[in-house]
């Protein structure tokens, strides 16, 4: 059953999914801004490509390679001796693929780009996770609403990839939706993360699972914390 499985590396968290995530989900990691989302996908690479020697690859098309690894080796998770099994490829890492390859920056050829890279990289060096930042990000660089016929034609490549996906969704605050427009019937899983208010003067990060297809999991929130160069969940106490 391990071996089927890819851990969250959140202390206490996998205990609730009956190991961790079923590899080959399409998981979407949804939540509002400030919920550690990004920090979420980047320690599951992380911890995997370290401890279980697995190959990810971080996708962003938000922030740049640079900003990223500041932001993650503040929480000790820097990408030093782990390039040959994590790799991060950004705006500008495919704008310069499309150059060299004389591709005409458009939105037709941005998804073919993004498409042929990841392939490449399953190919070349083989790929266990991928984690794609963000949905919402992805949609934009075709300059116009993705129909749902597209929507689904995309999930199911992702899918077709044979390795697990993170994708990050963004949710409103204002809406229960966990992604823009609720594309979380395609997903395998649903992460939700969430800010909730605890008193007039604190705020607690939260996690839950959704859904995860294929596995007996706990619907609660729990409380998630950083637990010094580590995630981990406690018992929600109700409000």
């Amino acid at each position: 059953m391990d071996g089927d499985r890819i851990k969250t590396f959140i202390k206490g968290f996998d205990d609730h999914l009956e190991g961790g995530i079923p590899r080959g989900h399409v998981v979407l990691l949804s939540g509002t801004p400030g919920t550690m989302k990004s920090t979420v996908a980047w320690n599951i690479l992380w911890n995997n490509a370290r401890q279980r020697d697995q190959k990810g690859m971080y996708l962003s098309l938000e922030q740049s390679e640079r900003s990223l690894l500041d932001q993650m080796e503040r929480f000790g998770l820097g990408l030093k001796g782990m390039e040959d099994r994590l790799s991060i490829v950004d705006l500008g890492t495919i704008r310069g693929e499309m150059a060299r390859a004389q591709i005409e920056s458009d939105k037709e050829n941005w998804a073919s780009v993004i498409k042929g890279i990841v392939g490449d990289a399953k190919e070349q060096k083989g790929l266990d996770i991928l984690a794609l930042d963000s949905l919402e990000a992805y949609e934009l660089l075709f300059e116009r609403t993705m129909t749902r016929n597209e929507m689904f034609h995309f999930f199911e490549w992702l899918r077709q990839l044979g390795v697990t996906v993170l994708l990050i969704a963004e949710m409103s605050p204002d809406s229960n939706r966990y992604s823009k427009y609720d594309e979380g019937f395609l997903a395998d899983g649903i992460l939700h993360l969430k800010l909730s208010e605890v008193s007039d003067v604190d705020v607690q990060r939260r996690i839950r699972c959704v859904k995860m297809r294929g596995t007996r999991h706990s619907p609660g929130f729990f409380n998630l914390l950083v637990d010094g160069q580590a995630l981990a969940i406690t018992k929600t106490i109700l409000d």
